[in-house]
């Protein structure tokens, strides 16, 4: 498989302030690996591209104002919060642990965040499910998740489709096809 297909390439967020929304995505989006490559805080279009470049394919999180009159051009119309959530992942619970402890607990006190939940099990998305859930300054939710049972889960329905075939191809293969 491509290791390129299906990874995000970029994401707007509408925000209602660039410049106060900058203080909760900064550290949250530095802390993913992320960095500031550009920003525009003036006119009527206010946005911060940031940016990871892995596999020489770009992944850019953007958060973007525009002001009312941009708001009835088709092309520039944008609406905060049209999203339910959005989860950045990881492998290790440590990074979950740390990312909490470092980044939003220092947000939540200077209230630019709301931590729904601090990190925790959820056995009801799946056995090792283990996530912090919080809000941006907007209301817009965001997960950061370790999933280590879906490459199981995944290996588990490879091998399931292989025997289905398997057992499907001998009329086939009898048939010549």
């Amino acid at each position: 498989m491509n290791p390129h297909r299906g990874l995000l390439h970029h994401l707007n967020i509408n925000v209602s302030n660039v410049l106060r929304s900058a203080l909760f995505y900064g550290p949250v989006l530095r802390y993913l690996g992320y960095e500031l490559v550009e920003a525009k805080h003036d006119g009527d279009y206010h946005f911060e591209d940031w940016g990871r470049y892995e596999l020489e394919t770009p992944h850019i999180v953007s958060i973007c104002w525009s002001n009312e009159p941009l708001h009835l051009d088709a092309a520039a119309r944008r609406a905060v919060g049209r999203f339910t959530h959005c989860a950045f992942g990881t492998t290790e619970r440590a990074d979950i642990d740390r990312f909490y402890a470092e980044v939003l607990v220092p947000l939540e006190k200077a209230g630019l965040c709301v931590v729904e939940d601090p990190p925790c099990e959820c056995p009801e998305y799946g056995a090792g499910y283990y996530a912090t859930f919080f809000f941006d300054p907007d209301g817009l939710k965001y997960e950061f998740v370790t999933n280590p049972g879906y490459q199981k889960r995944r290996q588990e329905r490879l091998e399931q489709a292989a025997g289905r075939w398997k057992s499907s191809a001998g009329p086939l293969d009898r048939r010549g096809v």
